[in-house]
């Protein structure tokens, strides 16, 4: 298990908000996605995820990181073929309702 997916599981959720595999899921298949850049924005977010779980950025940093890769991911979906789109739209919309929806409510 790695650092970030360690540090997801531990985070207090008592109104099970967050659902932590379906977190994990998303991460770990955009990182393995055959698309170059979804790939690379997997990477980006787990690096990131790492840093946060580590102290190395703050949460509003982590915030401002996440948003970041949102928004490079809507615009890039508008570029991509119909296949590739649909997984970015997923990218960017499990960002949307698992880390700023869900995973940032956690944060303290």
């Amino acid at each position: 298990m790695s650092l970030w997916e360690d540090f997801i599981d531990k985070l207090q959720d008592p109104m099970g908000k967050l659902d932590k595999d379906q977190l994990k899921n998303l991460v770990n298949s955009a990182k393995t996605d055959s698309e170059e850049f979804i790939k690379m924005q997997g990477v980006k977010l787990e690096a990131y995820l790492n840093q946060l779980a580590t102290g190395e950025i703050t949460k509003d940093q982590f915030a401002g990181y996440i948003l970041d890769i949102k928004a490079l991911t809507e615009m890039q979906a508008l570029k991509m073929l119909v296949e590739a789109k649909a997984r970015a739209q997923r990218l960017a919309k499990g960002i949307t309702d698992l880390i700023i929806d869900r995973l940032l409510s956690l944060l303290k």
